[in-house]
């Protein structure tokens, strides 16, 4: 397990050396400036519904100083948690494993985009249509800096708009066979031993559903694609709205796929001054989950979904929660998500692998109304 994670420590690095943003094979443009690069971090100003959109890389490439070509896509750069991690990594940048710019694109080019000569710079904008979505974009290049403002319109879906939960906001339906569980240790009236497991989900739905209420009392989905949520944070005593651009939607083959922008989330985390005490070789651990959730990464967690007279089922199903719960198998990994939850809780979940291997189904469903 050591050298696995070690091994994949190591590829991640030596892609930074193919993917970090630089000036070296950068070419001029007939009017002599040099933009035609690629442009992230500091060096990229990028926003999205006005509000800035961390964690992505601008290419841009123009060949006669009068249109040019903008490729979007996302890059994760290491260096936005080295205020929360202890002895991590500042170096590797990772592609592929993050969304795009645009919901549901991985890679979004914009071909013929209208330059203006103003100076040692360029300014543009333009509308861009494709996918059933309408991108407006407005920005300027010049050496070493590009500035990007996105406003997008994703196509119409049933979901937009704002839900309340419901009353009973949680389903959870566990089929494994007759594999029990235990828990007593979770409070629940009338629970004082092992139960089946196909018995003790409901109950478990139950338990947990009156407290989502506690803290969440909506769910957002924007015309722009951004997920937002009204939520009660620890000690406050009002409703708070979580910022754009921390997750993302879009719906594929009747499929509500949930895109998360770790970078902006991390960055968000470090604003609020929170601190995570994890360390270099908890880093490893979770490097070596990736491999196992990299298509959730970029593509986006792939969830069922219906809409009906008010009512919305969001249903996160064996496909994804397999392969979550699957984490729990690994000693190393298991040890690094048990470690930070209550002792109650901690003993529940470590059932799990044991029923995992009798599971044929399992799957959540948060239910919601307008």
């Amino acid at each position: 397990m050591k050298k696995s994670f070690l091994y994949l420590f190591t590829v991640l690095c030596t892609l930074n050396m193919f993917t970090a943003c630089s000036d070296d094979d950068d070419s001029k443009d007939p009017n002599g400036l040099e933009v035609n690069a690629t442009y992230s971090g500091e060096n990229l100003d990028l926003k999205y519904s006005d509000v800035a959109l961390l964690g992505k890389e601008i290419s841009f490439e123009t060949k006669d100083g009068k249109t040019a070509t903008l490729t979007m896509k996302g890059t994760f750069d290491m260096s936005v948690i080295s205020g929360l991690i202890n002895g991590g990594s500042k170096s590797a940048l990772i592609p592929n494993l993050v969304p795009g710019v645009i919901p549901g694109e991985i890679t979004t080019t914009i071909s013929n985009v209208p330059l203006t000569l103003s100076g040692e710079k360029y300014t543009f904008e333009g509308t861009d249509s494709g996918n059933g979505r309408e991108v407006r974009y407005t920005g300027s290049v010049e050496k070493d800096k590009l500035v990007l403002s996105l406003n997008v319109t994703m196509p119409k879906n049933d979901l937009t708009g704002n839900w309340n939960l419901a009353a009973q906001p949680l389903n959870f339906v566990w089929s494994a066979g007759d594999a029990t569980i235990d828990l007593s240790g979770l409070g629940i009236s009338g629970i004082s031993g092992p139960i089946p497991v196909s018995m003790a989900a409901p109950m478990i739905g139950q338990f947990v559903g009156p407290m989502l209420p506690q803290v969440l009392e909506s769910i957002s989905y924007g015309e722009d694609g951004n997920i937002t949520a009204r939520y009660m944070k620890k000690g406050a005593s009002d409703w708070q709205s979580s910022p754009l651009n921390l997750a993302q939607y879009y719906i594929k083959n009747n499929k509500l796929y949930v895109q998360l922008n770790i970078a902006q989330i991390l960055a968000t985390v470090e604003a609020n001054k929170s601190k995570a005490d994890i360390g270099s070789s908890e880093i490893l651990k979770f490097l070596e989950a990736i491999k196992l959730i990299a298509p959730y990464l970029s593509d986006g967690v792939p969830l069922s979904y219906s809409v009906s007279n008010g009512t919305a089922q969001v249903t996160l199903g064996y496909d994804v929660l397999g392969k979550l719960f699957a984490l729990l198998t690994d000693e190393d990994l298991s040890g690094l998500i048990l470690g930070k939850l209550p002792d109650n809780i901690k003993a529940v979940m470590a059932q799990i692998p044991g029923i995992l291997e009798k599971t044929d189904d399992v799957h959540v469903t948060l239910i919601l109304q307008k």
